[in-house]
């Protein structure tokens, strides 16, 4: 365990922080640059656009209010799907798909591996079709097939 690591407890009395939240691309979040973003994006459409390019700051202006959410939109979206976490101080469980539910569809286990995320509804579907089981304790907060609710 090195310095720049999280110290996990284990103490009955001394709960560890829950991970949630930690994994975010936040961190990579700046306002300088999401407001130069909004600033510089209507002038380059000004120059690019040949139907506003003789406008004057007027057309500035009508360009900065008709595409400043969609660039803020845009600025969020791209730095959560690339931003760095905030620290990496505390070392979270990202492991392989299959050390959490065992895949027994030959389709979905070619499709479906290592750290490739299963969408929600394909997951739902496979285990309720007994495509896919889970490994470890979550068996007894689920629903199981043969569970009165399925008759």
């Amino acid at each position: 365990m090195s310095s720049s690591t999280v110290r996990v407890t284990n103490y009955p009395a001394i709960k560890n922080a829950p991970l949630i939240g930690l994994a975010e691309g936040n961190g990579a979040f700046n306002n300088y640059h999401l407001a130069g973003a909004v600033v510089i994006v209507p002038y380059i459409l000004k120059s690019i656009l040949p139907i506003v390019s003789r406008g004057g700051f007027k057309t500035y202006l009508f360009l900065l209010v008709l595409s400043g959410v969609p660039t803020t939109v845009a600025y969020w979206t791209l730095i959560s799907l690339y931003g760095s976490r905030r620290n990496e101080k505390v070392v979270l469980p990202g492991k392989d798909i299959e050390e959490y539910i065992t895949i027994k569809d030959t389709d979905l286990k070619m499709r479906y591996r290592g750290r490739e995320k299963i969408p929600m509804q394909v997951f739902h579907d496979a285990y309720f079709e007994g495509k896919i089981d889970f490994n470890g304790a979550c068996h007894p907060f689920l629903p199981s097939l043969d569970h009165p609710l399925f008759d």
